[in-house]
């Protein structure tokens, strides 16, 4: 299992981004009309960049002028990657985003995740993107009845206005809030309620520490003495925070 999941990890950090980048180059140019305007072949060089692989690229560059906006025919498409062989590549995201002149607003309208910005660089992103994701895991805490920092107990502190210490207001409100409950909850360390064994209707954390020598003898009705057996507990003591320990038999 090793193995499979660290092939899977390189296969994921060797991903070709190059399919993507395309794809959002030719959504960019579709956005601002880039076959309007007399730079159009910008894209195409840009687009030609990451088709390194393709088979006929004069084709496939057609064809991607088709899917921008426009048309172009195989002459001007052999021009057009005769350029970009000798024009400077810009291959890294915020390098593409200047040659195309991406902003950030334009970035984040397309979810252009391959390619930067010119006016928001990559450091400011990462702090924006970490304030977006703070701010929608505070609205999700508070869809879901959290309340905000500057409401907290820690904040508001309402045991200084009632003139008394922290632990005594929540002792007190402890204890009101146990007096206005109407059903008990269950639970594992609570020593209100306690589960009981069915086979001798003793209560588990009992069963759970050995008892007495002198509670192991029993009455009859007739007052002769007798003896009993406690067998092993079979509840895990740890569940009610003891130790386990066998419980002691008759002799």
């Amino acid at each position: 299992m090793g193995n499979v999941s660290a092939r899977r990890r390189r296969r994921k950090h060797n991903r070709d981004l190059n399919p993507i980048r395309r794809r959002e180059i030719i959504r960019h140019a579709v956005h601002i009309g880039a076959h309007e305007t007399e730079d159009v072949s910008r894209w195409l060089i840009a687009w030609h960049w990451h088709n390194r692989k393709a088979k006929d690229p004069i084709w496939s560059l057609v064809e991607a002028a088709k899917r921008m906006g426009g048309s172009i025919t195989e002459a001007e498409a052999s021009a057009i990657t005769e350029e970009a062989s000798i024009t400077r590549k810009h291959l890294t995201a915020d390098n593409l985003a200047r040659f195309l002149g991406v902003t950030y607003a334009q970035r984040q309208a397309l979810r252009l995740k391959t390619i930067g910005s010119l006016d928001v660089k990559k450091g400011a992103r990462k702090v924006l993107r970490k304030r977006k994701d703070r701010l929608y895991q505070a609205a999700k805490r508070r869809a879901a009845g959290a309340r905000p920092q500057s409401e907290s107990l820690s904040a508001t502190q309402p045991w200084k206005e009632e003139g008394m210490s922290r632990p005594a207001w929540y002792r007190r409100n402890k204890a009101r809030r146990d007096s206005e409950t109407t059903s008990s909850a269950v639970s594992l360390i609570g020593n209100a309620d306690r589960p009981v064994l069915p086979e001798t209707g003793m209560e588990a954390s009992e069963r759970c520490v050995a008892p007495k020598q002198e509670d192991l003898r029993l009455e009859s009705a007739d007052g002769a003495s007798l003896t009993a057996d406690i067998p092993i507990s079979v509840v895990p003591c740890w569940v009610f925070g003891r130790r386990p320990q066998k419980l002691a038999r008759a002799a």
